[in-house]
């Protein structure tokens, strides 16, 4: 959150944090300079993701006095696993159940649609095309994230689960595998080899690894929803875990149901809370042995605020920890107003407990970070890319 309060501290001088100042006098040219995008173009990013959201939005309205039928197959009735993981109240016969959690991914197809622009306009660039096939493969998983997330907090179908849970973890790894293979560049460059080889090299190691976690963590994914793992309940919410739970129940063999994921202790509560500082450090022992420079502070400072933010809020969703008042009294009040035809109030409650909610807020605060993170990974590969 600190950039250079932290930088200074473990011995970084003003000629790593140099790249603001060299590049940029704002955040929106700053953007523009990471993606290779012009304002432009950027622009139409936000009004494609706002123009299909906005139809969404549309669309709900206009099945507001009759119920809206999803397909059967996709099992929409079955609540159970949904209503045990999130707190925001549901619009039953609504193409739109749950608005905050559901219009939330807007920053989630706006990144992605900047990632895939943005490596569009680099394939056919003077630059270096380091890292343009892996970046169109996070942006596509983004793509996919943004949409099995609208569909599974919009009606909760079964199978958009999976595939919201699979595509969350690819988005989340890609990034570090990135940086980690952007060192190994540098690494290699410092040895004496040849940029175009080391680029080559560095690039194709990352899009392996990363196809590689992709295939692999899909087929994972794809035999839990096989098992209904989670058509019955939430698996690996907190309470379901904790030892007194049904959930966490032996077999007559002593072994733990295949279902459940077990007790949890507190070590993986405590790695899990501190996800938003575990994930700085490599970043930081990269910036000072490796890559010579932080690149973007504006971009780092963005990027752990977020996400800071985003995590320490969603930690009080239904779960995680389960203590959203809130989100419940917002919800009473709701269905209060409802039964009084007061729809003014109905909407006034809904409309908060939509912002208000932890998942919402989660997407708000990743949907930034993640397209702050892409920025920053690239300020930095900008810097290295100069020097070699």
């Amino acid at each position: 959150m600190c950039p250079l309060v932290v930088g200074n501290a473990i011995g970084l001088d003003e000629s790593y944090f140099g790249f603001d100042d060299a590049h940029a006098s704002d955040i929106f040219t700053l953007v523009s300079v990471a993606t290779g995008l012009s304002l432009l173009r950027l622009f139409l990013c936000f009004s494609l993701t706002a123009a299909f959201f906005a139809t969404l939005v549309w669309a709900d309205i206009t099945t507001a006095e009759r119920p809206f039928q999803w397909p059967k197959v996709w099992q929409t009735d079955n609540n159970a696993c949904y209503d045990d993981m999130f707190c925001e109240p549901s619009r039953k016969h609504r193409l739109i159940r749950r608005p905050g959690n559901t219009l939330s991914n807007f920053f989630y197809l706006f990144s992605a649609m900047v990632v895939l622009a943005s490596s569009y306009s680099r394939a056919f660039s003077s630059e270096n095309t380091c890292f343009i096939l892996s970046d169109v493969l996070f942006g596509i998983m983004m793509l996919i994230l943004s949409i099995s997330s609208t569909v599974w907090h919009g009606c909760n179908a079964m199978w958009s689960h999976g595939v919201d849970l699979w595509s969350m973890e690819a988005v989340i790894i890609y990034l570090p595998i990135r940086m980690m293979s952007l060192g190994a560049f540098g690494t290699f460059c410092k040895h004496s080899w040849s940029p175009i080889m080391a680029s080559n090299i560095a690039s194709s190691a990352c899009l392996f690894l990363y196809l590689v976690h992709i295939l692999s963590n899909g087929s994972r994914w794809k035999k839990k929803h096989d098992q209904k793992f989670w058509h019955s309940l939430c698996p690996f919410a907190v309470r379901n875990r904790l030892p007194n739970s049904p959930y966490v129940k032996t077999k007559k063999d002593d072994t733990i149901n295949t279902l459940s994921l077990g007790p949890i202790g507190l070590f993986e509560v405590y790695i899990f809370a501190l996800m938003p500082v575990i994930h700085n450090i490599p970043s930081w022992i990269m910036a000072k042995k490796v890559y010579g420079s932080f690149g973007s502070v504006c971009f780092g400072r963005i990027l752990n605020v977020s996400l800071v933010l985003g995590w320490v809020y969603r930690m009080t969703e239904r779960w995680a920890f389960d203590a959203c008042r809130h989100i419940k009294f917002f919800g009473e009040k709701m269905e209060m107003a409802n039964k009084n035809g007061d729809h003014l109030k109905s909407f006034v409650w809904m409309a908060l407990a939509a912002v208000l909610s932890p998942t919402a807020v989660l997407h708000y605060c990743t949907g930034i970070t993640l397209t702050a993170a892409f920025c920053h990974a690239r300020s930095v590969e900008m810097v290295m890319l100069q020097k070699f």
